[in-house]
C-alpha cells in the first residue's frame, strides 16, 4: 500500500496508511521501513522522514542512500555530508546512487576535500567505471576551480555522454577559461554520439558573451534555429546576454521579441543589456513592459533599472524607482542597490549626499560602494572625500589594487605628484602591480590584442602608420589633445605621443586596415575605463572613416556613429 502511494504521489494516504501501523502495533521490518521512508522523502517532508530513520531499528544501504538523496535533492548539503559520515562509522557499504548524491553535495558547496576523499572510496570499490560515478566527481572537481582534474578524469573515462561535455564546457566557463570551453562545444557537434542540449548551448553562448566573441556567437545561434531549441527560453536568454555583451544591443532585442515565453531572466537581461549600452530610457520602457505582465521584477531587475538610471544620470527617476523597489514591490535594498545610488549621485557631483547614503546604510558599507564614491571623486577632483573612500577600502582590504589606482590617479588629475609618489611606493611594497592597459579586437575568428604602445604585432608597421594617417586627419578636424588625460608627470610632447599609443587606438587602426569600408561595426574590447581623450577621438574618427565603432570598456558600451557617441559623453 505505501508503494501504491509513492507511485501515486499520494503521500497524504500514505501518511494515514503510517498512522494506522503506529496503532495497530504492527512491527515493520526492513524493507518496509526503507518503503516508509522513501514515502516521506518523496514527499518532500524531510523532518518526518528523519525521524523514521532515526527510530529505525537497523538500517542497510538504501536506508542511508534514500535520505542522503532526500537532502542532497532538497539543498541541505550539509546534512547529506553529515549522514554520509554517519553511514562511514557505521560501517555500511555505499553504492553508486550513495556516491552520486554525497558528490553533488560537495559540488555545491565546494566542499573539495571531501570530495578528494569520496573520489579514494570510489576508486577502492571499483565505481569509477559507472558513468554517473564519473560525471558527478568531474563536477565537483569543476566547481571547486580544479578544472584540470576534471579533465584528467574526462580523458581517462571509456565512455562519455551529454552530461560529461555539458560538464567539462561549464566547468572550463566557470574557471573563466572560455576559449577551452568553445572549443569543446565543437568538439561536441562533431561527436556522434552526444546531442547537444540547452545546457550547451547556454553555457557555449556565456562564453561567447565573456570574450565578445560576436562570430561564434552568431554561428551558435544559427545553429540553435536547426533544433528544437530555437524558442528555448533558456538558451534565448543565453542569446540575450551574449548579443548585448557582444555589442549588438538590436539582435539581443530580436531574439527577446521572438521568445515564445519571456521569465525573469529574460526581462533582466534585456533591462541591464540597454542599461549597459547606455540606453536608460530603453531600459525604463521595457520595465514598465514587464510590470504589465505577471513576471514580478526581482533584486536583479532593480539592479538593471538602477544602473540605467546611474548610467544615463537621471536623478528623479533613480531615486523614485529606489523608493517603489521598497514599497510597491517590497523588496528590500542590497549592496548592488545602493552602490547604484551611490554612483548615480557621486558621478553627478552629489557627493555629500552619496557619502551621507552609504553611511546610512542598514547594513556595513561594501567595497563596491566605497569604490563607486571613490571613482566619482576622481572625475570631481575631490581629495578630501576621495581619501577617506579610500581609507574605508584599504581598512577591508589593504591590498585592493585598484583603490591605489585611483587613488593615484585623483593626485595626479590634481597634480599632487609627491602624493602620487607615495601611492606607487606603498604599492610596491605591498608588492601590488597596476593593471596594464589591454584591448582586444576579433578578425576572422582570432582574436588581437594590444597594449599600450605595442610593437608585438606581425602588422605593427601598417597599424603604426595608420595611426599617423589618423592623427594627421584629425587635427585637420581641429582635434586638440587632452593632455590632462595622461595622469604622468612628463613633458606635453611625450603626453601626446602617449595618447596615441593608447592599446584601444591599436585595436581601432588594425580594425580599420583589417575590415573593408562600408562593412560592419568595428568591436574594441578594453579592460579599462576608456580615457577622456580617446572618446573624443574615436567620435572624430567615426566622422572621418564613415564607419560605427563599438567600444565596450569595464564599465559600459559606447557606440560611436557619425561624430557622436551613444553615452552622451556621460560616463
Amino acid at each position: 500500500m505505501l508503494q501504491r502511494c509513492i507511485q501515486n504521489g499520494d503521500h497524504l494516504t500514505g501518511r494515514a496508511h503510517h498512522c494506522a501501523i503506529l496503532k495497530t502495533g504492527n512491527c515493520l521490518d526492513l524493507f518496509a521501513h526503507n518503503v516508509l521512508l522513501n514515502l516521506y522523502v518523496n514527499g518532500k517532508s524531510l523532518t518526518d522522514a528523519r525521524k523514521v530513520f532515526d527510530e529505525m531499528p537497523e538500517r542497510n544501504t538504501i536506508s542511508f542512500v534514500t535520505l542522503i538523496q532526500g537532502y542532497a535533492q532538497s539543498s541541505d548539503f550539509v546534512q547529506a555530508l553529515d549522514l554520509f559520515s554517519r553511514m562511514r562509522q557505521a560501517m555500511v557499504t555505499p553504492n553508486q546512487y550513495t556516491f552520486a548524491s554525497v558528490m553533488q553535495a560537495c559540488a555545491s558547496i565546494e566542499a573539495v576535500e571531501l570530495g578528494t576523499q569520496v573520489h579514494c572510496h570510489v576508486l577502492k570499490l571499483g565505481f569509477l567505471e559507472d558513468i554517473f560515478i564519473t560525471n558527478a566527481l568531474m563536477d565537483v572537481y569543476a566547481k571547486c576551480s580544479l578544472i584540470e582534474n576534471s579533465l584528467t578524469l574526462f580523458l581517462g573515462s571509456s565512455i562519455t555522454n551529454d552530461v560529461s561535455w555539458n560538464t567539462m564546457i561549464v566547468g572550463f566557463v566557470h574557471a573563466g577559461d572560455f576559449d577551452s570551453a568553445l572549443s569543446f562545444f565543437k568538439d561536441t557537434l562533431e561527436c556522434h554520439n552526444v546531442q547537444p542540449t540547452e545546457v550547451t548551448y547556454s553555457s557555449a553562448l556565456c562564453a561567447c558573451a565573456s570574450l565578445a566573441a560576436l562570430d561564434p556567437g552568431t554561428q551558435i545561434h544559427c545553429l540553435t534555429m536547426k533544433t528544437t531549441y530555437d524558442k528555448n527560453t533558456v538558451v534565448g536568454n543565453a542569446l540575450i546576454d551574449m548579443y548585448a555583451k557582444c555589442g549588438s544591443i538590436k539582435d539581443a532585442r530580436l531574439v527577446f521579441n521572438g521568445l515564445t515565453k519571456n521569465d525573469e531572466v529574460s526581462w533582466n537581461a534585456m533591462i541591464s543589456g540597454y542599461s549597459m549600452h547606455g540606453l536608460g530610457g530603453e531600459a525604463l520602457k521595457v520595465f514598465d513592459m514587464m510590470q504589465e505582465t505577471d513576471v514580478r521584477p526581482n533584486q536583479m531587475t532593480f539592479v538593471g533599472v538602477l544602473s540605467a538610471c546611474s548610467n544615463g544620470g537621471l536623478l528623479s527617476k533613480g531615486e523614485a524607482y529606489f523608493k517603489s523597489m521598497i514599497h510597491d514591490h517590497g523588496i528590500e535594498p542590497c549592496v548592488e542597490h545602493y552602490s547604484c545610488m551611490v554612483w548615480l549621485l557621486g558621478r553627478l557631483g552629489h557627493l555629500d549626499r552619496a557619502l551621507k547614503l552609504i553611511k546610512e546604510m542598514p547594513f556595513e558599507p561594501s567595497l563596491m560602494a566605497w569604490r563607486a564614491l571613490l571613482g566619482a571623486c576622481v572625475i570631481h577632483n575631490d581629495v578630501e572625500i576621495g581619501k577617506l573612500c579610500a581609507k574605508h577600502i584599504l581598512e577591508i582590504d589593504p591590498q585592493d589594487e585598484s583603490t591605489h589606482v585611483l587613488l593615484s590617479n585623483m593626485y595626479a588629475r590634481t597634480r599632487r605628484w609627491a602624493n602620487v609618489a607615495t601611492v606607487r611606493r606603498s604599492m610596491k611594497t605591498k608588492g601590488l602591480n597596476k593593471e596594464p592597459g589591454l584591448s582586444w579586437i576579433e578578425n576572422q575568428g582570432t582574436v588581437h590584442y594590444f597594449t599600450v604602445d605595442d610593437a608585438s604585432h606581425p602588422d605593427k608597421k601598417m597599424i603604426y602608420g595608420m595611426l599617423e594617417w589618423l592623427n594627421m586627419k584629425t587635427r585637420q578636424e581641429s582635434y586638440s589633445p587632452d593632455r590632462n588625460a595622461v595622469l604622468r608627470d612628463i613633458e606635453d610632447d611625450q603626453k601626446e605621443r602617449h595618447l596615441w599609443v593608447h592599446s584601444e587606438r591599436l585595436a581601432l587602426a588594425f580594425g580599420l586596415i583589417k575590415t573593408p569600408s562600408g562593412s560592419s561595426p568595428i568591436r574594441i574590447i578594453k579592460n579599462l575605463r576608456i580615457c577622456a581623450d580617446c572618446h573624443a577621438v574615436m567620435k572624430l574618427i567615426s566622422k572621418i572613416v564613415k564607419r560605427d565603432i563599438i567600444v565596450r570598456d569595464m564599465n559600459r558600451f559606447h557606440h560611436f556613429e557619425n561624430g557622436l557617441c551613444s553615452c552622451g559623453d556621460y560616463w
